[in-house]
């Protein structure tokens, strides 16, 4: 989503609502962040409309607005400080820090659209200093920002105040009038859409930024980023657009997809400069391919593509193991349709070069070479030899890329003590490979050891395979029990079933309590371990 303007898709989704017949029915919308810049766009673009529909008769005056924007005293006075000022180069403002006296001079001024506060905008009114039949459109932006030394009660007073001086102006509309309210999250809101107004249609941030391409998360171990050719392989795209952490890790990878056989297709950028994106019109990228990046990156990137239109089929997310769960698990990232994807395997990997190979074949530009090479072939290699005489060549060509990518690292070899240079190789990987099992097996001892006797082990048929974790079944079991974390000895989570370790008499209750409960959208079934 950028910073300014209204994101694409929810224009896209305002639209098909207007198709829908649900122009002056009054719209609660969900937007995450940057509440206020897309109010002052959505109020821009309800003008530029109004004026499509014909020739307006009456020049436009500031006391009869056509849109009415309302908004909080203090995002007014934020929007005042701004060094470009945009809303009151758009807009006739009308802030609660000037005078009433000042209001009337501006009041008289050319404008469709008046921003103002609440409370404000009620004064005029009942004063007869604005006049609201000619309002087409109140847009409310309900954001606010907590003012010094103010505690979370008294800024909820006033953003119950902020919606009760919108119900009174809403009194005041015709009925035709289009509203729309727009907010961080609608769960914060202090009345509910049904007490402001009557037959509200609400859109959620979840219906609104549906998305435009399908997501794949490939978990690999963090020291096995070496797989990130393979994958590209399997996925059998003909141009990849490569996003990486920053652009020095894009530069340092691109050499390698140069140097591999066959050569991977690939135009890239770090995510540091994502902004500066400008996928050539000739380069037809089919799958766009992000590496390391972090859950809040890859949204925050998704929407980056979303809002440019661009013609990708695909988007594959490579990352570590903790990271994949934290993208499938997060509430925005829920909002996407992602799937899992494993690493993949050899026979899937060769499979994309020879994809990719026959693709090339396609293309190629010298097409009369590759007829003479093919009957210098039909003439030396007998008929029921040629598919292996391929499967050689085929070998022979892979084989040699592997070579000249291993060969890499060594062009500039150290001279002095290359016996000692090759031992200290060697010894990495050993010690790489030793240190996890060591930890693992000191920390299940160290588990064992702190686990007191007559201690019982109760089994559970859920596991991660549910998006069950150690932690969340930690807080479900102290809630249902009554009891603190320290009287859980031991919590293991599985793929398809889970260990909890209690005391006699909180296993007991376990059994009790938990036996039957919904836990994930299963139910649950408990009972004692068989091995204990």
């Amino acid at each position: 989503m950028t910073s300014q303007g209204i994101p694409s898709l929810l224009q896209n989704a305002l639209d098909e609502l207007k198709t829908k017949g649900t122009t002056h029915q009054p719209i609660f919308i969900e937007v995450g962040q940057h509440v206020v810049p897309i109010a002052l766009s959505r109020c821009i673009d309800l003008v530029k409309s109004q004026k499509h529909r014909g020739k307006e008769t009456n020049r436009p005056v500031a006391s009869e607005p056509s849109v009415l924007l309302l908004i909080s005293q203090e995002q007014m006075e934020s929007q005042l400080e701004r060094a470009d000022k945009d809303i009151c180069d758009a807009f006739t403002c009308l802030s609660e820090t000037q005078s009433p006296r000042a209001d009337l001079s501006v009041l008289n001024g050319k404008s469709r659209v008046l921003a103002t506060t609440p409370q404000r905008a009620i004064d005029h009114i009942r004063r007869d200093n604005i006049f609201l039949s000619s309002t087409k459109a109140v847009v409310l932006a309900y954001d606010f920002l907590r003012l010094e030394e103010e505690t979370d009660e008294q800024m909820e007073v006033r953003a119950c105040a902020f919606l009760d001086d919108c119900q009174f102006i809403f009194t005041k509309l015709n009925p035709s009038v289009r509203i729309e309210l727009y907010t961080g999250t609608l769960s914060h809101l202090a009345r509910t859409p049904n007490e402001l107004v009557t037959d509200p249609l609400v859109l959620t941030q979840a219906e609104w930024e549906r998305p435009v391409h399908p997501l794949k998360v490939i978990s690999t171990p963090p020291h096995a980023r070496s797989s990130c050719l393979d994958i590209l392989y399997a996925l059998q795209g003909q141009q990849y657009l490569v996003i990486h952490k920053t652009s020095k890790s894009w530069t340092a990878l691109e050499k390698q997809l140069r140097a591999t056989v066959p050569p991977i297709g690939a135009i890239g950028i770090g995510f540091d400069r994502l902004s500066e994106l400008k996928v050539p019109q000739t380069v037809a990228v089919d799958t766009v391919v992000a590496i390391d990046l972090n859950s809040g990156e890859l949204l925050s990137m998704i929407r980056h593509l979303n809002e440019g239109n661009f013609p990708f089929q695909q988007i594959v997310a490579i990352v570590g193991p903790d990271e994949a769960q934290e993208i499938t698990t997060s509430k925005e990232t829920l909002l996407m349709n992602n799937e899992n994807k494993p690493v993949p395997e050899t026979g899937e990997v060769l499979a994309g070069k020879i994809q990719m190979l026959v693709a090339k074949l396609n293309i190629d530009s010298n097409p009369e070479e590759l007829e003479t090479l093919k009957k210098t072939i039909k003439k030396n290699v007998p008929f029921h030899r040629r598919g292996y005489f391929a499967a050689y060549l085929l070998r022979e060509l892979l084989a040699s890329g592997e070579k000249k990518v291993a060969s890499k690292p060594k062009a500039q070899p150290s001279p002095a003590k290359p016996q000692a240079a090759a031992e200290t190789v060697k010894e990495k990987p050993q010690r790489a490979k030793k240190a996890p099992l060591e930890r693992t097996q000191e920390a299940r001892e160290q588990e064992e050891q702190n686990i007191p006797e007559g201690a019982r082990t109760l089994y559970l048929n859920i596991g991660k395979m549910r998006r069950l974790y150690a932690k969340e079944l930690a807080q479900i079991v102290q809630d249902q029990l009554g009891i603190t974390k320290e009287d859980i000895y031991s919590i293991r989570v599985h793929d398809k079933y889970s260990f909890i370790t209690l005391n006699q008499e909180h296993a007991e209750k376990a059994i009790e309590k938990l036996n039957g409960m919904d836990i994930r959208g299963r139910i649950a079934s408990v009972s004692y371990s068989n091995k204990e």
